[in-house]
């Protein structure tokens, strides 16, 4: 497959648009757009006017960006059309129709991923290369925390209480908006089986939402090891954090100093500096590694079936 295939993008905003950017920018010229909102795509030579099973037969592939709420009702639409499948994070909103979507992407055949631009991150590639190469031994436990301040979007012009973050209709809330890190720790610890875990979320704030705004995940692993994962919408500096506590010290990264460090009883070291990074990356090299992928009609690491566990724990009541 080339650069010649024909890719529909369902759904134009941040993310849509992004991808519609990383797509021509990789030098795909026959994208697509589809948003139910007309003006979105009115500066576009190719948009959709309708969607159904007889437009969507042409498309090699689609990308789903609309809010959760809707990104299992485009995924079977597409799927029964016969085209691969990259969904935004995260699959879906809950677990309704997920056995339909694998059962159809089976049987067709069809490339699926859901996105996790977070494993591109030079950082996270680090760090799995350095725990597989059992550099820092046995693995204890595996700590990740996101927090920012939803509120600060009315600040550039975004209402956050009209964003899917604040409905629980859309498939907001900071679980599933935070999916990232609950998928990040399930896979530095090669998704060893999960023996016991608990969620607790909730709404603590004043925001003017109606989904949590907190949520803390705790897990037990078969392999032994412990995971923990703390997600919230309340903190007003940005911050994502990874600390793996292993037999042969702790390593440490921060989103803001982007920089892995090694700490032991006697040193501390740096293992690598990462600097100033574009964040667009990631989304450029998930979306290469997603048609390399449909190119050799391979699967990809995060399809369908991987993302539905990974939706399953952080789903938990």
């Amino acid at each position: 497959m080339t650069n010649d295939m024909k890719i529909l993008i369902i759904g134009f905003g941040s993310i849509g648009a992004r991808h519609f950017r990383n797509l021509r920018n990789l030098g795909y010229r026959n994208v697509w757009v589809y948003d139910r909102d007309w003006f979105k795509t009115n500066d576009l030579n190719l948009r959709l006017r309708s969607l159904n099973s007889r437009t969507l037969r042409g498309f090699d592939a689609v990308f789903i960006c609309t809010p959760n709420h809707l990104h299992m009702k485009f995924a079977l639409l597409a799927a029964r059309a016969g085209c691969d499948l990259f969904i935004e994070k995260p699959l879906s909103h809950n677990l309704e129709n997920v056995a339909k979507l694998k059962s159809i992407v089976k049987n067709k055949g069809l490339v699926s991923m859901v996105a996790c631009n977070m494993r591109f991150h030079p950082a996270m590639v680090f760090l799995k290369n350095y725990l597989q190469k059992k550099k820092l031994g046995k693995v204890y436990s595996i700590y990740h925390e996101f927090g920012y301040d939803l509120a600060s979007w009315s600040t550039t012009g975004r209402d956050y209480r009209k964003t899917y973050s604040a409905s629980k209709k859309m498939g907001g809330g900071i679980r599933l908006d935070d999916i990232h890190e609950f998928d990040l720790l399930m896979w530095l610890n090669d998704f060893s089986e999960v023996k016991k875990s608990a969620i607790l979320f909730d709404k603590v704030s004043d925001l003017r939402i109606d989904t949590e705004d907190i949520a803390i995940g705790a897990y037990q692993f078969k392999n032994g090891t412990f995971g923990l994962v703390k997600s919230d919408y309340l903190q007003k500096a940005y911050t994502r954090h990874c600390q793996i506590v292993g037999s042969k010290g702790t390593l440490e990264w921060d989103w803001n100093e982007n920089t892995v460090w090694l700490r032991t009883r006697d040193r501390e070291e740096v293992l690598k500096k990462f600097g100033r990074y574009d964040r667009n990356q990631m989304y450029l090299d998930e979306v290469k590694y997603f048609l390399s992928k449909v190119a050799v009609r391979k699967g990809t690491f995060n399809d369908i079936e991987r993302a539905s566990e990974v939706l399953k724990t952080v789903l938990q009541p």
